[in-house]
């Protein structure tokens, strides 16, 4: 990897990529004004420099705030909280313009494997593994082809990542490699619930393992982690082989989210053990209530007792009454439609009447729906089967539902609802037309 000089124009290119009004860390300053004050841009480049160079950082800009949020009314389990750490904005900068150059490292030596989709840029995000994981439960009920796979869950993922000689392996810059074993050493957080503090200023709680939370180079550190373990089930020879002659899938990542695919279940054992001997000796730890089998005989699920591992755990295997919650969709042999269907209904549904209900402008309220309400619809195009009269009956009930909360004329015009507002409509998508 070439060394790394940092310009204001890279600067501008990582403040550029970030959200305006993301929750800053202990600095309270938040991107938009990083966008605004332009001269700025020479200062931080210069200063990001010096600190890179000489491979310290002030302690401020590694002490994270991690909020604790409840994910159900049971507060008093500790484990019923989900831990949300945000970052100084200038720690945030610096290693997303990191983030950048190692990245261009790795693809300009095609290092990370095109199976990992997590922290692909120009990709579809989690559509392409859906889509070939659709297209393999398509072929396997035409042609009634036998099929094994599995699905697995990693526990506390980001907590369990060795860092030492990840950077190492892969040739990064030793500079950036000395200044980020600096950072690390000197990674901290203060825990805050409902707004206040729970330990004290002069009482960090130290990070020893595992990856920064809310670091922007968390993700690409994460998948160049996993990355041998898809060198060695590509090379494995197993795996699915959509038609004769072609190219065998073994698997699909996104980030942690791993599935595998075998064509019988002997085969899918020795993907497995290949899986649980590369996380021992990474010293990551397999969620098995998270991990599902599934053997499909003939276009029938067949029914077994669980896959015992060359480690003492047990994995469940689904029967064909089963689903698996796989990348946001309910799988079996392919996607359950009309479980998935309805259950996107419903949550648009319900976040159609939250925003009708809420206190917003009219044009906010329409900002909100396209922005909030349909990308739960969005989300499952091209996965979902979808008609035309499915859309078109959706569409009809969200407007009567705003016509209910006062926001449409029952006699209105349909078109003007639709039309962008700087030719005089309201703006709100139709799902028939964005689909």
């Amino acid at each position: 990897m070439d060394p790394v000089i940092i310009t204001p124009d890279d600067v501008a290119e990582a403040v550029r990529r970030a959200p305006n009004w993301k929750s800053p860390g202990l600095d309270g300053l938040h991107h938009y004004w990083l966008k605004g004050f332009v001269v700025c841009h020479s200062v931080l480049a210069r200063q990001f420099q010096e600190a890179l160079d000489q491979k310290s950082l002030p302690s401020l800009f590694t002490t994270g705030i991690t909020h604790l949020v409840p994910k159900d009314r049971d507060t008093i389990d500790p484990s019923k909280y989900r831990p949300i750490t945000c970052l100084p904005t200038i720690y945030k900068t610096l290693t997303s313009i990191l983030s950048a150059r190692i990245t261009r490292h790795l693809n300009s030596n095609q290092v990370m494997s095109r199976a990992q989709n997590g922290c692909r840029g120009g990709g579809r995000g989690t559509k392409e593994p859906l889509l070939i994981d659709a297209v393999i439960g398509k072929v396997v009920k035409r042609n009634r082809r036998n099929l094994s796979a599995a699905w697995i869950d990693y526990k506390k993922a980001f907590d369990s990542v060795p860092l030492e000689r990840v950077l190492e392996l892969y040739k990064v810059d030793c500079t950036v490699r000395d200044f980020l074993g600096q950072c690390m050493g000197q990674w901290s957080t203060i825990l805050c619930h409902l707004g206040e503090r729970m330990t004290a200023a002069e009482n960090h709680i130290r990070i020893r393992r595992g990856i920064f939370q809310g670091d922007c180079l968390s993700p690409i550190w994460f998948c160049l982690t996993l990355n041998p373990l898809s060198t060695l089930l590509e090379g494995s020879g197993r795996g699915f082989q959509l038609r004769r002659g072609g190219t065998k899938v073994t698997h699909l990542f996104y980030m942690d989210d791993l599935k595998l695919f075998a064509s019988s279940r002997s085969h899918l054992m020795e993907l497995l053990n290949i899986t649980c001997d590369f996380s021992n000796s990474i010293r990551m730890e397999l969620g098995t209530d998270k991990c599902a089998v599934l053997h499909v005989e003939r276009v029938r699920v067949a029914n077994s007792e669980g896959i015992d591992l060359s480690m003492p755990i047990n994995i469940r295997t689904l029967s064909e009454a089963e689903t698996y919650r796989y990348l946001g969709m309910s799988q079996n042999i392919g996607v359950d439609e009309a479980g998935m269907k309805q259950s996107v209904c419903d949550v648009f549904y319900a976040r159609l009447t939250k925003v009708l209900n809420s206190l917003l402008s009219g044009v906010n309220r329409t900002h909100a729906y396209n922005g909030w309400v349909m990308p739960v619809l969005m989300y499952t195009f091209g996965i979902l089967r979808w008609t035309q009269t499915e859309l078109n009956a959706l569409d009809r009930k969200v407007r009567t539902i705003m016509t209910s909360h006062r926001m449409h004329h029952p006699r209105s015009s349909v078109m003007r609802l639709y039309l962008p507002r700087k030719h005089g409509g309201r703006g709100f998508l139709a799902s028939v037309i964005t689909f």
